[in-house]
């Protein structure tokens, strides 16, 4: 490899480390507005279990919507950009085998967020019954959130829908994603009456329990989805920022490689000189 060559190559790997070094900076950031949102969505899901726990206590588990014998939605969240690392892998792992075994109970529509998990799960063979583009900041979230909505409500409505299991990657920590899934529908009572306290004091009501219950469920149902679009957000982000992170340092180490293969190279070309013009002198003479 020549010296031009060389300069030619530090230049393209500079540039390229210049790139990776920002988009680990973005997506530091990201992470930050990620769990704020995240923190938020979990305090107005509280007030709406709160609320759903005190007017269940008078009206019992008859009051909820029976979604018996309806086909299961399963819900699947990826990434929707590139250089994630194994953000889609893992998620996808998990939603392919619990497709399979609900899919051995009945059948199951399968709902996938991210236009790359939708790619990716066409290559594993599995229907794609819905897709949405994921949210790429954290302002698409609340859009996200109230498209998946409006399709869990359409659904719901035409009498199609039955469980609706959500799979994401949960954040842990910057270095730890772990594949989840969640039942959102049916309500679950007994655990939110055991991690939620009754009101001190009842409610006042000023439309029919059903009614008002029916809008507490979608509530109940947007902000969880809010919630775990959320929840995945900042996971995506913190895998990209894992896969970043080891591509500056490689960009790094390739940077000093070609820094002291330029300084050989440059050192080697001007011995090469000094030899032509010895050789040169000796020829004059």
């Amino acid at each position: 490899m020549s010296l031009e060559q060389t300069q030619r190559r530090r230049k393209a790997v500079g540039t390229i480390h210049d790139i990776v070094s920002a988009m680990r900076a973005i997506a530091a950031g990201r992470i930050q507005n990620a769990q704020r949102a995240l923190s938020s969505a979990r305090r107005f899901q509280q007030i709406v279990q709160k609320a759903i726990v005190g007017l269940t206590e008078n009206l019992g588990e008859l009051s909820l919507p029976n979604i018996a014998g309806r086909p299961a939605l399963l819900m699947v969240m990826t990434s929707e950009q590139p250089l994630c690392g194994a953000f889609n892998q893992n998620v996808l792992d998990l939603a392919e085998r619990r497709w399979h075994e609900m899919t051995a109970d009945g059948p199951v529509h399968l709902v996938v967020v991210g236009r790359r998990g939708v790619r990716q799960i066409a290559t594993r063979h599995i229907p794609v019954d819905h897709a949405e583009p994921a949210a790429t900041s954290l302002t698409g979230l609340r859009d996200l959130a109230k498209r998946l909505a409006a399709v869990v409500e359409q659904r719901f409505a035409a009498g199609k829908l039955g469980p609706l299991h959500v799979i994401y990657s949960r954040h842990q920590s910057i270095s730890q994603q772990v594949p989840t899934e969640e039942r959102i529908l049916p309500l679950d009572l007994l655990s939110m009456r055991r991690a939620t306290p009754l009101p001190e004091t009842p409610y006042y009501r000023y439309v029919e329990s059903p009614v008002l219950l029916a809008g507490l469920i979608s509530q109940y149902a947007f902000i969880s989805l809010y919630r775990i679009a959320a929840d995945s957000h900042a996971s995506e982000q913190a895998s990209r920022l894992l896969a970043m992170d080891g591509a500056t340092r490689s960009t790094e180490k390739m940077l000093k490689t070609l820094n002291d293969l330029e300084r050989r190279e440059r050192q080697g070309e001007i011995t090469r000189q000094v030899l032509e013009l010895i050789a040169a002198r000796f020829n004059v003479e």
